[in-house]
């Protein structure tokens, strides 16, 4: 079991009542946490009811404001890097090739393996549906599938005509 941290509470009252009103509300209970140790309140457990987090949480703040104080206390590390790893090139060929009529893709798995022979990217399949689609707007959700080569004045011999507006 880790040993308790103790820390001294370094700003004053009046400081961290102010950080208190303007933080975000899901950094609020780390303020509480200076507060009340700064009040006497220091049992690990009482902290926890108090704040409503658990042990592991309580102490990794404890760690936190150790280490660099208020600003690393309120610093956040969440979310990641949601960079796409494509360059601009890269991105403008796939656009291409997802806009072109006749380019045959028919699933991601065809996309993937065209990313691979042409560009030399080998990209995971769900990564590559993502961005597709939150880029693109691309589905595989299609209609009734037609030929790719189909001539349209072809077809327009075997539609019927229009007939002419009539009355009954």
């Amino acid at each position: 079991m880790p040993a308790t941290t103790h820390i001294q509470v370094t700003e004053s009252k009046e400081v961290l009542k102010k950080q208190l009103q303007t933080v975000d509300n899901y950094l609020k209970p780390r303020i509480k946490m200076l507060l009340y140790i700064q009040g006497g309140t220091t049992a690990v457990g009482v902290l926890c009811a108090k704040l409503g987090v658990s042990n592991p949480t309580l102490r990794n703040w404890k760690v936190k404001y150790a280490a660099g104080g208020l600003q690393r206390l309120l610093s956040e590390g969440r979310g990641g890097d949601f960079r796409s790893g494509y360059s601009q090139e890269q991105k403008q060929k796939i656009e291409q090739k997802l806009k072109d009529p006749k380019n045959g893709l028919q699933s991601y798995t065809d996309l993937q393996n065209w990313m691979e022979e042409e560009l030399g990217v080998k990209k995971n399949y769900h990564a590559l549906n993502k961005y597709v689609r939150r880029n693109h707007g691309a589905s595989l959700k299609v209609g009734r599938k037609s030929h790719v080569k189909k001539d349209d004045t072809a077809v327009a011999v075997f539609k019927k005509p229009g007939r002419e507006r009539q009355t009954y």
